[in-house]
């Protein structure tokens, strides 16, 4: 990041915030004390301009000294990249670029969350992030987990927004004929549901954040689709001990399930 994007940073530094965020960021970089509010506003100006040249995404030149560089970095081209006209190639070769640089849970989820992109180009990021959900680097496989989570779990083949069930009851997981017959539409409406739910389908063992982001993942599916859900998780689900009563600990955390189906939920605990 370029000396006079770093001044800017230094100017809106809050040292409250700062020492509030710094133990809930382990292994980052020194952070500054920008709220996010303000590094969103910065980046979005950024992304306007000729925004490539400011993230470097090639590494060479400027390299981050301070935590909110790589995370305005990540914003930038989350905004950048969804510009109107960006083209495939050239957005996957800017995933590729930063994913070396995400070290740490917040740079990873804010990036992923910014990135649009790939919500745009379903199919091609979907292809191009296959290693790194096969990955066995810890912030590789949360960024691919973290994408599905942002930008794949909850968009119809329209590319429409799905909200989470506000409430759900042990009459949606049941193995019924209706629910069988709603579910075939909803696999045709959401083809990456079984595609996310086989991908979480396995052992994770690269380390707490992969693991957590892996629980997560498998909460929210619960809450958007319980019933497919529910059909993993009560079967042969090959996930480890302990993403798989994490996700079950998720689940019943959230204000969606009803009493019974989180006692439910308790009693498939390993």
């Amino acid at each position: 990041m370029r000396e006079e994007i770093r001044n800017v940073l230094v100017q809106y530094a809050d040292l409250k915030y700062k020492e509030f965020s710094a133990g809930l960021i382990p292994g980052a970089k020194p952070l500054v004390g920008v709220r996010l509010p303000q590094l969103r506003k910065i980046a979005k100006d950024i992304a306007k301009k000729d925004w490539c040249s400011e993230v470097d995404c090639h590494g060479g030149q400027y390299e981050d000294i301070y935590f909110e560089e790589t995370m305005l970095r990540g914003m930038i081209i989350g905004y950048g990249t969804a510009q109107k006209g960006f083209i495939c190639d050239k957005g996957l070769e800017y995933l590729a670029s930063f994913i070396p640089y995400i070290d740490n849970w917040s740079v990873c989820d804010s990036f992923c969350n910014s990135f649009s992109f790939a919500n745009k180009y379903r199919d091609e990021v979907w292809e191009y992030i296959q290693p790194y959900l096969y990955s066995n680097e810890e912030y590789k496989i949360r960024t691919a987990l973290i994408l599905l989570l942002s930008q794949y779990l909850k968009y119809d083949t329209d590319n429409k927004k799905i909200s989470r069930n506000r409430k759900v009851t042990m009459a949606d997981m049941e193995n019924s004929p209706a629910n069988q017959e709603k579910s075939v539409i909803t696999r045709v409406q959401y083809p990456y549901l079984d595609k996310i739910l086989g991908t979480l389908d396995r052992e994770f063992g690269q380390g707490y954040y992969a693991q957590m982001a892996a629980a997560w993942l498998l909460a929210e599916t619960f809450v958007c689709f319980p019933y497919e859900t529910n059909q993993m998780l009560a079967s042969a689900c090959r996930l480890d001990a302990w993403t798989y009563n994490k996700a079950l600990q998720k689940i019943r955390e959230s204000q969606n399930p009803d009493k019974e189906v989180k006692e439910y939920i308790k009693s498939l605990k390993r």
